[in-house]
């Protein structure tokens, strides 16, 4: 019931949020005309002071005075319609005296006037230069907004490419390029207020009044969103909790958040935040058993967020968009023919066969990529650590990624199935020879028994084409193949680490847990069928006429594959040569490193 009161208020605020910043203003008020009224805070007040006046007075307080100067300027702005001309605009001597000349109050208003002031409309990059396909296929947000090199504006190219007396000359130019003179008066007296760092302090006296109250909870978080640490010393593991659970409720939209602790004083947040991290220590391992992570000294929490919050993420995602791809590609082949028998309900695959896609149809290549896939070496995403961006920025699960798996898997159906089914169609398998690899080799040796042109061999073909095109795909999303040190199993010694170090866990998946088993199970579902009247019996003779006896399964098994991975291998390499995201880009700049390296040491 309290979760769902929070819910309500929390939906409250963000139908009205003006409301709760009325409450914030007031209480505001109050508290300042509580604390300058309170005889033990007299000596707090300077002579100069007017900021009680500004609670208890009905005038307007003074700061508000020095914001005629803007509000002048913006009308004489407004009434000149917006003209660049700045004749009638208040002289820099006077912006600054406004803005600098008393450092004993933060005034805002007169150092914002610079936004009113016209400036250049001259930006450095053009939209107008995107094409379409950078505005519907990008998955980059750089790309895709406009703003790489091509991007740039004439007349901002035009500025990098004078020399530096050129620009020197040239005033709108060193505006553009941000090469203004320190001691011009533009400089001097333009103040930016978010360069100003501000920190905040607060105790647990302090949060034991605040926390519970929406208005005074608001207020905090945003003094506390204005500063660039906080601190919050001599708190309760509750309030840890509660303080965590703020930043949840007030951030918009909701962010991931991370705790971190080392005793049993830190639970209670940890349990309350997105990602819980335990430090094992001399306090016991109270926050260890209570958090997703656990780590040995805080120094690891760098490498376990660049290196390995970054790969596990980029596994992740590419192994959840995979099996949502193989899946979607089997229910999608089967949708395909039941066009072709009138939705009659007629299975394309044996039951059977179909129940060991999960396994054979690339899970163990997927299951290896998720447990080894690197696109970045540790040492790269250390010295280079904006690569981290690529998680925040989407880059590897967003709704432009999932199209594209969506558009590759619907090509690979259509190509399965069209290249397959014609060629084993109007007699496409039909043969009644007695030697080579159509003969008839049967214990019967009956005519025309090489023929096999039945439901089952033709749903078989087209599965187990299925089945390759599903482990090629995956060979194509594992960016770092693991081959492995030959021999894997050797007696000798000196050979360096064991075989499980030694062993290419990329090609063991793609072939022994994947193809290979494939076709051992299809002898053995045949094998088991010839016991006896089961199940299993329908499949008898199934194994021996799709490999033993049809020339025409290993034509379509070699070509249909191959055709499928030319239009994904044509889409990626499209793609990363025109619209590459920023993982590619770092990865080709690694790999020329590494090649300069060899050369270097070669």
């Amino acid at each position: 019931m309290e979760d769902l009161d929070e819910q309500k208020q929390a939906n409250k605020r963000k139908a009205d949020p003006r409301v709760q910043r009325r409450k914030v203003r007031e209480l505001a008020r109050e508290i300042i005309k509580e604390f300058w009224s309170d005889p033990n805070n007299a000596h707090l007040k300077r002579g100069d002071d007017n900021d009680e006046t500004s609670v208890v007075s009905d005038e307007p307080p003074a700061v508000f005075e020095r914001a005629k100067s803007a509000k002048s300027a913006r009308e004489s702005i407004q009434s000149r319609g917006g003209q660049k001309s700045s004749g009638n605009l208040p002289p820099a001597s006077t912006i600054q005296k406004l803005a600098l000349g008393n450092q004993k109050i933060f005034d805002e208003e007169a150092l914002s006037m610079r936004s009113y002031i016209p400036t250049s409309s001259t930006t450095k990059f053009d939209n107008r230069k995107r094409s379409i396909f950078e505005r519907l296929f990008a998955v980059d947000t750089d790309v895709r907004n406009g703003q790489l090199v091509k991007h740039l504006s004439d007349d901002y190219k035009d500025a990098l490419a004078l020399d530096v007396e050129d620009q020197a000359g040239k005033e709108e130019i060193k505006k553009m390029l941000g090469v203004a003179e320190s001691d011009s008066p533009t400089n001097q007296t333009h103040f930016d207020p978010k360069s100003v760092k501000r920190g905040l302090i607060v105790e647990g006296a302090a949060l034991k009044h605040i926390l519970g109250d929406p208005v005074l909870e608001e207020m905090l978080f945003a003094v506390a969103s204005c500063s660039e640490s906080v601190i919050a010393c001599r708190v309760s593991p509750i309030q840890k909790a509660l303080l965590l659970k703020m930043v949840r409720k007030y951030v918009e939209p909701t962010p991931t958040t991370l705790a971190i602790g080392d005793g049993a004083n830190d639970v209670g947040m940890i349990q309350e935040a997105h990602v819980g991290i335990g430090i094992s220590g001399l306090e016991g391992q109270q926050a260890v058993n209570s958090s997703d992570f656990a780590i040995a000294q805080f120094r690891y929490l760098e490498t376990l967020l660049l290196i390995h919050g970054r790969w596990n993420f980029m596994r992740m995602s590419k192994v959840v968009l995979f099996f949502f791809y193989k899946n979607a590609a089997l229910v999608s082949s089967m949708m395909v023919f039941s066009v072709k028998c009138l939705h009659s309900g007629t299975t394309l695959y044996d039951s059977w066969v179909l129940s060991v896609f999960n396994f054979v149809g690339a899970s163990m290549p997927a299951l290896f990529m998720a447990l080894f896939d690197r696109d970045l070496s540790r040492d790269y995403v250390m010295r280079n650590p904006e690569v981290y961006q690529s998680g925040p920025r989407k880059e590897y699960m967003s709704l432009r990624t999932f199209v594209r798996w969506v558009i590759i898997c619907v090509v690979h159906v259509f190509t399965v199935y069209h290249f397959t089914a014609p060629p084993l169609q109007l007699g496409g398998g039909v043969t009644s020879a007695y030697k080579g690899l159509m003969g008839n080799f049967s214990s019967r040796r009956s005519v025309g028994d090489g023929e096999g042109g039945g439901l089952k061999v033709f749903g078989t073909t087209i599965f187990g084409n299925l089945v390759y095109i599903v482990t090629l795909k995956a060979v194509l999303e594992t960016r770092s193949i693991i081959n492995g040190e030959f021999p894997t199993f050797t007696c000798k010694k000196g050979m360096g680490e064991g075989w499980a170090s030694r062993m290419g866990y990329t090609w063991v998946a793609i072939s022994w847990f994947s193809v290979l088993f494939y076709i051992w199970f299809l002898y053995m579902y045949q094998l088991i069928g010839r016991s006896g009247p089961s199940s299993f019996f329908s499949f008898v003779f199934v194994t021996e006429h799709l490999f033993n006896m049809r020339s025409i399964t290993w034509v379509v098994s070699i070509l249909t594959p191959t055709i499928a991975i030319i239009f994904d291998v044509t889409g990626k390499v499209y793609s990363n040569i025109f619209y590459p995201t920023q993982s590619q880009i770092h990865a080709e700049i690694e790999a020329q490193e590494r090649k300069a390296s060899r050369k270097k040491n070669g």
